[in-house]
């Protein structure tokens, strides 16, 4: 492909991310529902961090009730700041609206991710002072060294790129199973039980961390989440390039899922 070609290319996907910002940007109402959700979420947690730490339940190194709170805060976040769009695929398989996307001048799963980038990266720059708002509101302090904060940035970044592909494999099993919800339902609960969502692998039996790191979900959630107990830089490179393995390997997969798609629309005469 010649650059002038390449460069069109990125000016249209481009195009199409500027417009889902600028759609997501008219639906205050559902940014609004997701920072609402957030803090009733941290400050529900709140409560029961205060209750398991104040009894000396559990014991992690540099991991106080402000700390706590602040993983809690950094994982929602990671989390919260990808759409469920894999339902807007499902839903255009359902009504045949699939076939006329496939006809227009940009890749039909180029342009759903086009559209899911511009709209998450409104979501991470929305929710990401929104969460540290209400963490600093609900632990009264920073983290003991809020320096790691700033490592957590780009692995949440990162993170959710690898939810967004996530989220886009499992709109196009749509192409074979129509409803995709008991896909996203697996994939959501390993989330939230193997990512650490609510409660750090370090809390989890050893055998239970060994599988869980056989999965994308600990790089995805637990590493970014747990720069809130301290700055720790080789860390941090570890786990971006963990993320960085499991984006690569996801867009392959991706990919090869986005080329049966095409053969079985063609053998179907679509």
């Amino acid at each position: 492909m010649s650059r002038s070609r390449l460069a069109r290319s990125a000016s249209k996907y481009a195009a199409i991310a500027g417009a889902a910002v600028r759609r997501a940007l008219a639906e205050r109402a559902v940014l609004a529902g997701r920072v609402v959700f957030l803090g009733a979420i941290l400050f529900i947690f709140s409560r029961v961090w205060q209750t398991v730490v104040g009894g000396g339940a559990i014991a992690i190194p540099g991991a106080g009730k402000a700390e706590l709170i602040w993983y809690l805060a950094v994982t929602e976040w990671c989390l919260l700041s990808v759409p469920p769009f894999f339902l807007s695929i499902e839903a255009e398989v359902r009504s045949g609206d699939v076939a006329c996307r496939l006809v227009r001048p940009v890749s039909y799963v180029g342009a759903q991710l086009a559209e899911a980038f511009g709209e998450t990266a409104l979501r991470l720059a929305v929710l990401g002072p929104a969460a540290a708002g209400f963490a600093l509101l609900i632990a009264g302090s920073w983290p003991a060294d809020p320096r790691g904060l700033l490592l957590a940035l780009p692995l949440g970044v990162l993170s959710s790129v690898l939810a967004v592909l996530s989220m886009a494999a499992i709109g196009l099993s749509a192409f074979w199973i129509v409803d995709t919800s008991p896909i996203f339902w697996i994939w959501q609960k390993l989330a939230f039980v193997l990512g650490g969502l609510l409660l750090p692998l370090e809390l989890y039996p050893s055998w239970l961390r060994a599988l869980a790191r056989f999965s994308p979900f600990p790089a995805m959630l637990w590493g970014p989440g747990r720069m809130a107990f301290g700055f720790a830089p080789g860390v941090a490179l570890e786990t971006f390039l963990e993320l960085a393995i499991w984006c690569a390997l996801a867009a392959a997969g991706l990919a090869a899922l986005a080329t049966r798609v095409r053969r079985r629309l063609t053998v179907n005469g679509g």
